[in-house]
This record gives structure tokens, sequence and C-alpha cells, in this order.
């Protein structure tokens, strides 16, 4: 049983936290020269987000998926789900192929550090909707 019922969920909590993150001053600074445009393709239940720091914008659904982007990013919506907490180790995931990565991969690997502020505003986002059950101590 997935972690999310629907897509409409993973866009209600991970969809508003990248929202958080392309508006977060740190992520900004990080990438305000670049081109970074990330897809965030999940499965089970099949989601995808597109987070575009430059444009400072993420979009969903269709709309995520026929836009270009610079990075793809796939994985479960589980794991998705203890990435965005800070429960997955990533260069781990990505060596189990728990998570692939694909394209600008440096520019990508290089926001690691900057995650940190995203885990809590997730983390807030899950325990405002009450759903606790999300939450992974």
């Amino acid at each position: 049983m997935s972690t999310f019922k629907d897509a409409d969920e993973v866009y209600a909590y991970i969809g508003k936290a990248m929202e958080a993150c392309v508006t977060d001053p740190k992520f900004v600074e990080a990438t305000k020269d670049g081109s970074l445009v990330v897809l965030i393709t999940q499965t089970d239940p099949a989601a995808s987000i597109l987070v575009d720091f430059p444009g400072q914008k993420v979009l969903t659904g269709d709309a995520a998926a026929s836009a270009p982007s610079t990075v793809q990013l796939r994985m479960s919506s589980d794991n998705a789900n203890r990435f965005w907490q800070g429960k997955l180790n990533f260069t781990l995931a990505m060596a189990q192929r728990k998570v692939k990565l694909e394209g600008k991969r440096t520019t990508a690997l290089g926001l690691l550090p900057l995650t940190g502020p995203i885990f809590d505003a997730y983390k807030a986002i899950l325990a405002e909707a009450g759903r606790d059950d999300l939450l992974i101590d």
C-alpha cells in the first residue's frame, strides 16, 4: 500500500513543499544564475512535479510532465515522502537504484546541503494537514 492515496495528495503535500522551496532565499540565491528545472517523477501513485528554480514556480500533473527540464529525478512516492523528511540517504538511495537522477547531476547534487528547511516545511505541511500517519520518526 502506498503512502499517498492518489496524485492529488502528492501535489497537496510534496508539491506545496516545493512551492516553499522555489521562494526560499537560500535556494533563490543558489540557483539565480542557472537554468535548474527539476522534474520529479514519482510512482505509486504516479505523479509529476516540475520545480522551475529560475522561474520560481512549480507545475504538477500533465503540465509538469510535458514541460522541459534540466534534471529528472525518479523515485517511488514512499521514498519521496522519506526523502523530503530527511529520512532517506540520497546518495545511498541512488546507489541502490531507489532514486534515479538524470541530467545536470552536479547542479542538483550541489543543492542537497540546502534541503534542511524544505524538510522542516514538508513536515509542517503534513502536521498542519493532520497527516501524522505520513510523518516518520
